[in-house]
């Protein structure tokens, strides 16, 4: 059927002719109907595609490595992976994609290992011990992993799959490293089914997908620790001239503060008290003195 429209037409007269031409009307929902049934055709990103979108946002190009620098401090972490680095993301996102894993998995892994990169291998980090921690109150403070992450820790580190693993055995005794990373958030479950998979085994647990398909900031694989003791802070900060205790580098509790007085040493005093000590002998201006002059 040939229909001839003129090249002008009001309104009128095509409300007319969507009237006077069922036909048309009828053809035209058929084909609004079969665009609507037609289903998508599913779009799939492979690993290299994933990992780009989830690390280099805004990168039309997958950006160079950068290296440690520390003056570069300030740039994202995600540049200064590897390429063999990236290599293997690339395939972890595939292969979590494919079981049905959140991949936020995938990107706490991915920014574990740049920040081992950007901090120089783990170089730049300042191990838990022989250091000391006090809180303000002079309590020690030390952290451990929790009971399951030490023993998933122990596991990976004496497993058979560590010596031929795609992970860089450096980040994983860095990451592993009680000392080194105490307050670690990486899911230490999660890095031993990726340390065992892509490895001579090339093996995860079975329902793999369904382990790890929510991921939760929540979690964390070490606990606090605060000594009961209160320390005398003033033996450890050489700096306080005048407050450093006779009896060296004793300790005392505020229960014991008059034995402690009577062995020549001073009581145990709390951090807040060592520096406002400290502000009032060396004359250091407060802030609101400083903010005071700055409107003089």
């Amino acid at each position: 059927m040939n229909i001839s429209i003129p090249e002008k037409i009001n309104v009128h007269s095509a409300c007319l002719l969507k009237v006077a031409q069922p036909e048309i009307n009828e053809a035209a929902g058929a084909s609004l109907r079969d665009v609507q049934q037609t289903p998508e055709s599913p779009v799939s990103l492979s690993g290299r595609g994933l990992m780009m979108s989830r690390l280099f946002k805004g990168h039309a190009v997958e950006p160079a490595t950068v290296g440690y620098d520390p003056n570069l401090s300030t740039l994202f972490p995600t540049l200064f992976l590897l390429p063999e680095d990236r290599y293997l993301l690339s395939a972890v996102y595939e292969f979590a994609n494919a079981e049905g894993a959140d991949l936020a998995y995938v990107d706490d892994l991915a920014w574990s290992i740049a920040y081992y990169r950007k901090s120089d291998n783990g170089r730049e980090i300042i191990p838990q011990r022989p250091l000391k921690r006090f809180d303000t109150e002079g309590h020690e403070v030390s952290y451990s992993f929790n009971e399951e992450s030490a023993k998933t820790a122990h596991r990976i580190l004496n497993g058979s799959a560590l010596s031929t693993t795609a992970v860089d055995r450096g980040f994983l005794r860095f990451a592993l490293d009680v000392d080194y990373s105490p307050m670690s958030s990486l899911d230490f479950r999660f890095l031993e089914q990726v340390v065992n998979k892509f490895s001579e085994r090339g093996e995860a647990a079975a329902g793999f997908g369904r382990q790890f398909d929510h991921f939760s900031l929540d979690q964390k694989n070490w606990i606090k620790n605060v000594s009961v003791q209160i320390y005398d802070l003033s033996a450890t900060v050489p700096f306080l001239k005048g407050t450093k205790s006779d009896g060296g580098a004793a300790l005392a509790t505020r229960d014991s503060a008059t034995e402690a007085a009577a062995m020549g040493a001073e009581p145990s005093r709390a951090l807040r008290e060592i520096i406002a000590a400290y502000l009032k002998e060396t004359g250091v201006p407060t802030l609101f003195e400083t903010l005071m002059r700055m409107k003089r």
